[in-house]
Parts: C-alpha cells; sequence; structure tokens
C-alpha cells in the first residue's frame, strides 16, 4: 500500500489539441467498449509513490479505466451514478468491511477483489460475499484475478440471437438489425491508409495517460501489416 493523500478521484488528464468534451465523449465510448472499469478503494492511494505508481501501471495492462478513491462516500456517489458500466472493485483490507454491505447488491458491481497483507485473516468473511471473488496479497494475483472478471464481463456482453428462415428483419429486436447493418458497412466499406491513421490517432488521444496500451497502439502502427486482419481481431490487447 502507500502513504495517505487526500480523499477523492484519481485521474490524470490527458493532454491533447481536441476539446475537454471531445475526449471525454472518446473516452466513454472506449469505456463502453471495455464493458467493465475497475474501482480501486484504498485509504493510502498515492500515486507520488514508486510502489503506489508501480501498481497503477500494472492495472492498467489489464483495464484502461482506472478510478481510484481515498473516501468511501465518494466512491459509493461514483458508483451509483455509473449506468454504462460494470465496476470491478479493489477494496483494502482496511475498508472491506466498512464498504462491501454498502456496494455488494447495487447491479453496476460485478466483481469485488480484496487487497490486503494477511490473507487468512479475511478468507472466511469473504466466503460471506458471493461478488467477492477472491483474497489477494500482491498485484500480480490481482491483474490475474482481473483479466478473468473482465473476460467474464465481454462474454456476458455478447448477446446471441437465433432466428428463423421465415422471419422478416423488419420484426426483429433492434439491436440485431443494427448488427446486420454494421456487418454489411464493415463488408462493403474500402479501407485506407489514412483511416487506418486516424484511428491510430484516436487511440492514442484515448490512451494518452496509460503507458501500456500506447505501447500497444506502437506496436499496432509498426507490424499492423505483418499479421492478418483476424489475428488482430483476436488480438489481447485494446
Amino acid at each position: 500500500m502507500a502513504t495517505s493523500k487526500p480523499s477523492g478521484t484519481k485521474r490524470k488528464e490527458p493532454a491533447t489539441d481536441f476539446s475537454t468534451n471531445t475526449t471525454a465523449k472518446r473516452r466513454m465510448n472506449m469505456q463502453r467498449m471495455q464493458n467493465m472499469i475497475l474501482v480501486w478503494l484504498d485509504n493510502d492511494i498515492n500515486e507520488n509513490n514508486a510502489d503506489c505508481s508501480n501498481t497503477i501501471n500494472q492495472l492498467e495492462g489489464v483495464v484502461n479505466n482506472i478510478n481510484m478513491f481515498t473516501n468511501s462516500e465518494e466512491c459509493v456517489k461514483f458508483i451509483q451514478t455509473n449506468n454504462n458500466n460494470k465496476i470491478c472493485m479493489v477494496i483494502s483490507d482496511s475498508l472491506e468491511q466498512q464498504i462491501v454491505p454498502h456496494i455488494h447488491n447495487m447491479s453496476q458491481v460485478d466483481t469485488i477483489l480484496i487487497f490486503c497483507n494477511n490473507q487468512e485473516c479475511h478468507k472466511q468473511w469473504a466466503k460471506e460475499w458471493s461478488k467477492i471473488k477472491g483474497v489477494f496479497t500482491d498485484i500480480t494475483s490481482i491483474c490475474e484475478a482481473l483479466k478473468q472478471a473482465a473476460h467474464e464481463c465481454e462474454q456476458n456482453a455478447i448477446s446471441i440471437n437465433i432466428v428463423a428462415q421465415n422471419n422478416k428483419l423488419d420484426q426483429l429486436d433492434p439491436s440485431f438489425m443494427y448488427t446486420q447493418i454494421l456487418k454489411e458497412i464493415l463488408l462493403t466499406i474500402s479501407f485506407e491508409d489514412k483511416h487506418f491513421q486516424e484511428f491510430i490517432t484516436y487511440c492514442r488521444e484515448v490512451y494518452n495517460d496509460n503507458e501500456h496500451e500506447l505501447e500497444n497502439v506502437n506496436q499496432l502502427q509498426a507490424t499492423y501489416k505483418n499479421n492478418i486482419p483476424i489475428w488482430w481481431y483476436t488480438w489481447d490487447a485494446f
């Protein structure tokens, strides 16, 4: 853990030439694509501390959107106002018994991970809450559990439509029709190099404060033509 800092959300603002509103909208769109955001609640978060900074970098390798709080009330308010994404929470052992009863039944909260120094002291209590997926003593195991939670969230967000051959498209669920339209666009659109560069620029803006994902963007830009498109679509990155 780290030394104490004032309470509140900790986020680094991106430095771009675009307006704040434009950047915010693009961040929101990328967050929706990822389906899950991370909320980290710890009394002692301090981004100027080397250990804390390293922890943040490792977490950003799994989830781009990290919202850090040192105040429980502000954390709960943030969760209550989030309607677009599922939330995975990492909670320090000093706050778990205080906060879990308040947030466990919130529909926005998908997974809770407890970060502590003594695993055995918290295991039994954690079993009483179904959304607590584990008690962890190191950031590596936290990241592995977070990857699993993010993967399950992505899988649960995939909708499946079974349609009879005699069904008419104008009578189907709108989301299914939008999927059909998107497929037609992807199959017929003509992509040029300028579109690829625009996408790279967009990704750099979205991940401006995430060094891990910026490295992935650099890799994509440098080696995109070395692999077939389906390889990139299944690439475990942004």
